[in-house]
């Protein structure tokens, strides 16, 4: 596996993974079942490469996948974890990846279920490197690529738990869910590219506005913004 992951850089070793005991994990005080809460991205890199180190070695498998394909895709947590094995394979059996820009052949359409809208993804090298790694290690079983020993595949619920204990273990301390991997997408994205109309449109919202707060993105990063610009034409003057 290619260790170079497009969020973040990442070794994984190829050791004894434990099944983590999902049973087991306290559930987050601001948590109420059945109802909302409030999750916020991640927003520093070496916190990404914590959680992805401690999935790696304190998780199955499944869910250091989830992990890095929902930092990378910018999913809801149902339409992540309901992706198929023939998702994301071509017939041959090689991964829906096509290096060129121009060729949009190897998209995959994503049912919305929220807002009854079809989107179409593309995977990137981080996401093709732990699929590659995942495949080759036969994790795989079944239909769905995050297949459940109950059947069918592992409930959002399941995984949000998985992830308050990584982030707990992490010294995270914000609140984090399924949704954080959602949310840490646009912050990534937005901090690499500065293109809210994009972002908007992926997430289906109906201003900029609702897509920065949507993100995380606080006074403290349009502070950074303004001094990272600092268009000094004086220095030869004075």
């Amino acid at each position: 596996m290619n260790a170079q992951m497009c969020l973040f850089d990442q070794e994984y070793s190829q050791g004894n993974v434990i099944q983590f005991p999902v049973q087991k994990t306290t559930v987050s005080h601001n948590y109420r079942k059945g109802g909302e809460q409030t999750v916020y991205p991640i927003k520093k890199k070496e916190d990404l490469q914590a959680v992805a180190a401690w999935l790696n070695e304190n998780a199955d498998p499944k869910y250091l996948l989830g992990f890095v394909l929902g930092i990378n895709l910018g999913l809801r947590a149902s339409e992540l974890l309901s992706l198929t094995v023939s998702d994301i394979m071509n017939s041959d059996g090689t991964i829906k990846f096509v290096e060129d820009y121009e060729d949009t052949t190897d998209r995959i359409a994503v049912h919305q279920r929220k807002v009854h809208k079809k989107r179409n993804i593309y995977l990137n090298q981080a996401c093709v490197d732990i699929l590659n790694w995942y495949f080759s290690n036969h994790f795989c079983k079944g239909q769905y690529l995050f297949s459940s020993r109950e059947g069918g595949h592992i409930r959002p619920d399941t995984f949000r738990k998985v992830l308050k204990a990584a982030a707990q273990a992490c010294g995270i301390k914000q609140n984090i869910g399924t949704h954080t991997l959602r949310k840490t997408f646009g912050y990534q994205h937005y901090n690499q590219f500065h293109d809210i109309q994009h972002l908007q449109r992926l997430f289906g919202h109906s201003s900029p506005l609702i897509t920065m707060r949507y993100i995380g993105v606080t006074e403290e990063d349009e502070k950074f913004a303004y001094n990272v610009m600092n268009l000094d034409v004086t220095s030869s003057i004075f």
